[in-house]
This record gives structure tokens, C-alpha cells and sequence, in this order.
């Protein structure tokens, strides 16, 4: 070869040896690919071409090309490096060095894929005017041609969608210019994307282009499904031991993407489906899944691909609801107040909200509890509840009970509630000044709910506890009898409950029951469907009334008896229909042909012989 063309920034591999052909003078695509690889049979590809050993042994003497420069900087191998296998990326690397690019796509799973790649090239028109004005002409971008990707991460346009199929079986050998299909555009359409969907759509051409040119090196699938089940449990969708809330990610994932962008990705989840990409993306890891899907799940956690990079790298994958130990001791009565002390924190589920708690004990006898995850760290010195005081609490407890300070004064010094002081005195005295103490306040309260009374003469206790809750909660702690005594009388409204007549709701549900199965037995439907107490429950929306309250709908149940099929009544329904649908076809139906079409197992085709024997010749 002579005059190999100089390779420009982000240019993919096929570009360059666009230009190569074009520039050559053939006519030939195949004498091309000799000339290039030594091989009539190599194929065009554009994400990942192999033969490279063979193209840089067959560029001319001087050139420092090397396959592995290709790879990193000319392929989309550096894409998919990340989320593979140290393994599969050095036999991903290996083939496509050596000539065995055929089995590239099986080794990164893609045949299996629900996301098919792109069949045309793209481009973006800033690009091909800033091209031609720095390197005198424009060329394929490696950046543009990623699934997903519709705007230029750098001009933040959008992109255009060529006539240029790389896909198609015509075109396997033949590499295309760029500038060669600039003169006539026909076909070409410019890609539609929602105004509402850019900052999604710019992200993703910008993690792409990070992607492709910051060369990551392998993450290790179990660390990336770490990092993401991590991230969850900060978000509250997983707790805290790795269980993931299915029934609150996929309607969340759907809502912050909306479902029109995702299908325009090929990645939409439907609420009912299982087993689907994400499924398998977050739980473990035994397939890989496309970069794209990979990108996606990270702008839905609020991450790049380089800080989910750092932080996989700097080991931040074990969720920790309560941050890292040692934790404070909360305790006022101790001389190690707020000093980091506890070395344990027991994390436990709250059965209501889902959400961790985490149970603190310190040795000297203070046990404390909160719901987590913390968000700041002023979050890490929150008592939720006290479980424990401990010894050292209660003895200076018992030493300020001596001295002459207020009960409000004893709250503040052990951090507590003044209830709990009382509850926790032993020695009359002190009691006794309490009561003194509490009882000028206690005409305050019963004055200030008098005055409400009064001002609100005619409304209930309800109403009176809404205009003053402070006060309502005071005097139901402190003051409890005679808060009752002089509370409004409840004023109750008769409820006369609906009663249901099941007689007559028996008789309409049984004739329910039969047209239900009438209509189950007439569909002609490629598939039939077996009559039964759950199909016709389902198809009437009233399955729980079925299973649940039988025992008060005598007639319903007899009608149910009448038309509920057994498995055997079932299949041989589904024999005499597909008999008559093939007598329609044919004049000789055989016996292999109708128990292929109805579907049969081997071991039931015995118990149904005489009936298949009829209808059927061998």
C-alpha cells in the first residue's frame, strides 16, 4: 500500500479506510480489502474490525501504527471495556488482532440483545464544516456512531442520520466516505429527539465520548452490581441488606425517563414484565448487558461513568446506613458525651417503613436508637429513642436529685424528658417538689381550656384539640381525669351499614359464571383456554368474591361445578377443535399431525388414544 491516510482524532477505523479506498483510485471494494488485510473475504465492520495484525503488517514501512493504537483509539472496543471481563476483554482484544472477527458479536452476547445496533451512519453538519476547515475534509466520528447517541457531544446539535447501511449483507465489503455521500443527501434525515428528553440525550453522548476515549479499565461485574445496589439503598429503593423494591424501581425508572424516550432507546420495561435487562443488570451478574443500559441506570442514580470509576476504585461499595465506625455516645450524663466511642452498630429493618435502624450501646450502659440512612452529619449525633440509660446515667441522676435545681433544670442536664426524671425518682422529696411545681402549671392549662370552651361553645372535643394541640396533649399527659371531665359530649352519628343481599347477589353471579364460560368456550383463539374457577373470576374482575365467599353463594357454586372443566375434558375439547379446524384443510387428518396441533404431552396422548383413534388415521 502507498499513501495510507493519516488517521484524525475520534475517527473510527472504517472512515479512514474509506478514504484510503477512495483515494487509491479502485473501483474494486474487495481489491480494497486484499490491499488492506491480505484477505478478499475480510469484512467492513464499523464497531469492531479484526485483521489488524494483518493491516498494520501491510501499512507502508515507517508507520508506527500498532493494533492495540487501533483498538484504544479507532474501536469501540474502549465502550464495552468497562462492564466486561478482564477475560472477555482480552479475548475480545485477541480477536479482533487476529482473523477472527465472526465471532466478535458472540463474545460480547449481542446476537442475545434486545437492543440492536444502528444500521446507518450518522454525522453531524457543525462537525463536517469544522472538519473541512482544520483537516481539509470530513470524516466518520467515532463518537456519533454509538446506539443512543443523536446530538454531538461537542456542537450539542443533532445529528444526522445518513443513507449509509452498514448493516446490510450487499454492503459487507464496502467502505463509504463520508465526504463521498456529502454531495447528494437524499435519504438523509435528521434524527427527532424531544426538547423534553435533551439533558438525558446529552448525557448520554457525553458519557459515550468519555467512554471511547478515557480507556477504563475493567470494573469487574460483581463491583458494578455492588455500586448500583448500593446507590439504591441510598435511595431508599433497596434495604439495607441488598433486597431490591421492584414494585417502587421500575415505575421510578420509567417516570424519570418517560416512556416514549426509553422505547426510542429499545430499553422501555413494562410494569408487568420480569426478567428484563434491568433485572438482570442489578441482581447478580451473569450476563453483560450494553453500555447504554449502563449509562442509563447511572443517570438514574445520579452518576458518571468516572465517578462510579472512583468510587468502585476507592472500594465505596458496602452500604452504610449509619457511615463507618466508631460512633458517638449520646449520653449527657457521661464525661465521654458526643466522643466517638461505640465500635458496634446493630442494623436491623423497620417492619413499617422499610427503612434501617440502627440500635448504638455504649459500655457504659447507654443504648440508643434511630432510622436511618443519615443524610448529613449532624444526623450522626440525633437520638431517635432511648432504649437504655445505664448505671452512670441513673447515679448522677441520683446526685443532682440532692441539689437544689428545678425539674425542667434536671431535663436539660441528662438530655431527657422531665417525665422521664420523675419516672426515674425514687425519693419522695423530690417528687413532692414536683407536684408543687406542676401545679401552677396545671391551672394555667385548665384556664387556657376553659377559654377555648368558652370562645368555641359549640364544638366537639375534635375540633377544640385541632385549635390547640399543645395544650390538648399537655393536659392528657399531666391532667388526664380531669381533662375528661371537661371535655364536650361526643355527639355520634348513626351509620347505617349497607347490607349486602346474597340471595340476589347469588343469582346474578351464577348467570355471570355461565356466560363467563360460554364466552371462554367460544373464543377462536390459536390458543384455547381451559375453563376454571380462576379464568372465570379473573375475566368477571371479582376472583376474591369466588375463593373468598363461596360458603353464602350456594347457586354460584353449583354453577361453577357445572361448567368448570377438568384437565381431561380440557384436552379433549382441544382435540375434537383441532380435528374439525384440520378437516376444513384436509380430507385425511393424521393421528401425529392432531396431536401436534393440539398441543398434547406424551403422557396424556395415552388417556386420549380411543379419541385420537377416531378422529385421526395412523
Amino acid at each position: 500500500m502507498i499513501n495510507f491516510p493519516f488517521l484524525f482524532p475520534d475517527e473510527i477505523l472504517y472512515s479512514n479506510l474509506a478514504r484510503y479506498h477512495r483515494d487509491s483510485g479502485s473501483e474494486n471494494h474487495k481489491q480494497t480489502v486484499d490491499d488492506l488485510f491480505g484477505d478478499r473475504n475480510v469484512c467492513a465492520a464499523l464497531l469492531f474490525p479484526s485483521h489488524l495484525a494483518a493491516l498494520c503488517r501491510n501499512i507502508p514501512i515507517g508507520s508506527k501504527l500498532t493494533p492495540e493504537e487501533l483498538i484504544a483509539n479507532h474501536t469501540f472496543f474502549p465502550y464495552y471495556a468497562p462492564f466486561l471481563s478482564h477475560e472477555k476483554n482480552l479475548g475480545l482484544e485477541e480477536i479482533m488482532i487476529l482473523d477472527k472477527g465472526a465471532s466478535v458479536y458472540m463474545h460480547l452476547g449481542k446476537p442475545a440483545s434486545t437492543l440492536k445496533a444502528e444500521e446507518n451512519l450518522k454525522y453531524c453538519p457543525n462537525c463536517v464544516v469544522q472538519d473541512r476547515e482544520t483537516y481539509g475534509e470530513a470524516y466518520w466520528h467515532r463518537s456519533h456512531q454509538a446506539e443512543g447517541v443523536f446530538i454531538c457531544h461537542y456542537h450539542n446539535n443533532v445529528l444526522i442520520r445518513s443513507n449509509v447501511s452498514h448493516a446490510k449483507q450487499r454492503n459487507k465489503h464496502v467502505f463509504i466516505s463520508l465526504e463521498s455521500i456529502l454531495e447528494d443527501t437524499v435519504g438523509h434525515q435528521q434524527i427527532l429527539i424531544q426538547p423534553h428528553s435533551f439533558e438525558i440525550i446529552d448525557y448520554i453522548a457525553k458519557q459515550t465520548y468519555i467512554l471511547l476515549n478515557y480507556r477504563f479499565e475493567p470494573l469487574g461485574l460483581e463491583n458494578i452490581n455492588q455500586f448500583y445496589v448500593m446507590k439504591l439503598q441510598r435511595m431508599g429503593l433497596s434495604n439495607h441488606s441488598g433486597r431490591i423494591r421492584w414494585a417502587d424501581v421500575i415505575p421510578a425508572f420509567t417516570q424519570f425517563f418517560g416512556k416514549e424516550l426509553l422505547m426510542s432507546l429499545q430499553s422501555y420495561i413494562a410494569p408487568s414484565q420480569e426478567a428484563t435487562w434491568l433485572h438482570k443488570l442489578l441482581r447478580k451478574p451473569r450476563v453483560t448487558c450494553h453500555p447504554l443500559r449502563h449509562l442509563l441506570v447511572l443517570k438514574f442514580l445520579g452518576e458518571t461513568v468516572e465517578s462510579t470509576y472512583n468510587g468502585i476504585c476507592h472500594d465505596k461499595l458496602s452500604f452504610e446506613p449509619f457511615g463507618k465506625g466508631p460512633w458517638p455516645c449520646l449520653n449527657k450524663a457521661a464525661k465521654h458525651y458526643n466522643d466517638s466511642i461505640i465500635q458496634s452498630c446493630e442494623v436491623t429493618r423497620d417492619s413499617k417503613t422499610g427503612k434501617p435502624v440502627g440500635t448504638f450501646s455504649c459500655s457504659c450502659g447507654f443504648v440508643y436508637s434511630r432510622k436511618g440512612p443519615d443524610q448529613t452529619m449532624e444526623d450522626r449525633f440525633r437520638v431517635g429513642r432511648v432504649k437504655k440509660f445505664g448505671e452512670e446515667w441513673s447515679e448522677k441522676l441520683r446526685v443532682i436529685a440532692q441539689e437544689d435545681i428545678p425539674l425542667r433544670g434536671m431535663a436539660r442536664i441528662l438530655g431527657c424528658d422531665p417525665k422521664t426524671v420523675v419516672n426515674n425518682l425514687t425519693n419522695k422529696d423530690i417528687i413532692a417538689v414536683t407536684k408543687i411545681e406542676n401545679q401552677h402549671e396545671i391551672m394555667v392549662y385548665r384556664e387556657r381550656w376553659n377559654g377555648l370552651k368558652k370562645k368555641n361553645s359549640h364544638a366537639s372535643v375534635t375540633e377544640l384539640r385541632r385549635l390547640d394541640q399543645a395544650g390538648y396533649t399537655w393536659l392528657y399527659r399531666h391532667d388526664r381525669k380531669w381533662l375528661t371531665e371537661n371535655t364536650p359530649i361526643k355527639k355520634y352519628e348513626a351509620i347505617q351499614k349497607e347490607r349486602v343481599n346474597w340471595k340476589e347477589r347469588d343469582v346474578e353471579l351464577a348467570k355471570e359464571v355461565k356466560n363467563t364460560a360460554d364466552a371462554i368456550l367460544n373464543e377462536k383463539h390459536t390458543k384455547l383456554i381451559r375453563v376454571t374457577k380462576t379464568e372465570i373470576g379473573k375475566r368477571m374482575g371479582k376472583l376474591p368474591l369466588l375463593f373468598n365467599m363461596l360458603h353464602k353463594l350456594p347457586e354460584t357454586s353449583n354453577q361453577l361445578d357445572n361448567v368448570l372443566e377438568s384437565i381431561d375434558e380440557f384436552q379433549s375439547r382441544r382435540i375434537e377443535i383441532r380435528a374439525l379446524e384440520s378437516m376444513k384443510t384436509n380430507t385425511v387428518i393424521k393421528h401425529w399431525e392432531l396431536v401436534r396441533a393440539s398441543g398434547l404431552k406424551v403422557e396424556f396422548i395415552g388417556s386420549h388414544r380411543e379419541l385420537l383413534n377416531g378422529l385421526s388415521v395412523k
